[in-house]
């Protein structure tokens, strides 16, 4: 079990730019880099290697799944045999039972909120969670308290991750896509080749000429299938892609809102977005297309989250060579470029950077109440 022997913190004050643009946000932010390492690997494919209500899933040197705090000290011990299996979301994590092979949920105190009895368990979305009954007893959708919201009569392949109401669904013959509901009925038929799923009320699907548009949480079109690809809404805008290879971003009635000019684009996250430019480097724009943190070294980008972004210089032949690090929103440098792509974005103002497999440093937003 890793033992954290002290955590002093580094305030680093960097202020290299990406570029100096005129554009100035109010008390850009700022970081506190923890001086001692812990032992942390993303425990994959279950986590995304963030904090979720301040609590960090991780693999550890010899193996053992761990929840951290934001300290970088393990939470709680579970109970003996029962182990980790994903991150937090709202406010449960699935464990599984070592000796039965049973899955429940946990709460954010560690203590066994619904007790191991499925044959497996999903993540909560939407209110809801999947699981599978067992002694073959079917499948169910169910609510935080282990309450059945609905059994479901019908068997879909799913991922069951609900957003506006509706999850994914792939047809048992020919892999097309529709969307099921919480109460199990498949309200938006199998008609897709690829699909997203839902955003802002509005899902990202693509039809038989291989063409994508977007339809609402009634099935219906309300933008035209005419793009090559396109990303979810994000703060009222997504990003598509035209007939020649650029990208611009359209609102949620299908208008352009900003020109096919770009290589590649991110979300709208805080009012920026993530666009590259020919060359493969990156800069961010805001909502009027103004290039606020301009083109420079960084070939790579994460959005926006609480004011800082990771952002780094990515070497494809090489992943070992790759060097990222955290700006603000000014286009500041706040780290050294020394953390891998796999680090973290920041939440409820912390982040991890991972400087190589199994070695994490606690990322702290400047100005949190201790």
């Amino acid at each position: 079990m890793f033992k954290r022997i002290g955590m002093a913190l580094l305030t680093l004050s960097l202020t290299t730019a990406i570029a100096g643009t005129g554009w100035a946000a109010p008390s850009p932010a700022q970081i506190d880099v923890s001086q001692t390492s812990f032992d942390f690997d993303t425990a994959k494919p279950n986590s995304d290697a963030e904090f979720h209500h301040g609590l960090l899933l991780s693999v550890q040197a010899d193996g053992d799944l761990v929840y951290y705090d934001r300290t970088g000290k393990q939470a709680f011990v579970l109970p003996e045999g029962i182990v980790p299996v994903t991150d937090f979301a709202e406010q449960r994590a699935v464990v599984k039972d070592s000796a039965t092979g049973r899955y429940g949920y946990i709460n954010t105190k560690g203590v066994l909120a619904i007790p191991c009895q499925y044959a497996s368990a999903g993540n909560l979305s939407g209110g809801v969670a999947h699981v599978v009954l067992a002694e073959g007893a079917g499948e169910a959708l169910i609510d935080r308290a282990g309450k059945v919201v609905t059994t479901l009569t019908e068997k879909y392949s799913s991922e069951f991750y609900f957003s506006d109401g509706l999850a994914l669904a792939y047809a048992p013959k020919g892999g097309k896509i529709g969307f099921i509901n919480t109460s199990g009925k498949l309200v938006i038929p199998y008609q897709y080749t690829e699909a997203r799923g839902y955003s802002q009320g509005l899902a990202l699907v693509k039809n038989n000429a291989g063409l994508y548009g977007y339809i609402n949480t009634a099935g219906k079109t309300v933008i035209p299938f005419k793009y090559k690809e396109g990303s979810d809404f994000s703060e009222g805008l997504a990003s598509v892609k035209n007939a020649k290879g650029k990208w611009g971003f359209i609102n949620k009635q299908g208008k352009l809102s900003l020109p096919f000019q770009y290589e590649n684009t991110g979300d709208f996250s805080e009012g920026l977005a993530s666009v590259y430019n020919s060359a493969g480097k990156v800069g961010f724009i805001n909502k009027q297309g103004k290039l606020v943190i301009g083109y420079q070294k960084y070939n790579r980008a994460f959005s926006f989250k609480e004011g800082i972004a990771l952002v780094g210089i990515s070497n494809p032949a090489d992943n070992s060579k790759d060097k990222y690090g955290y700006i603000n929103t000014k286009g500041e440098l706040l780290t050294k470029l020394i953390y891998t792509g796999e680090s973290s974005s920041f939440s409820g103002g912390y982040a991890v950077g991972m400087t190589a497999q199994g070695t994490g440093y606690i990322l702290t937003k400047q100005g949190l109440a201790k």
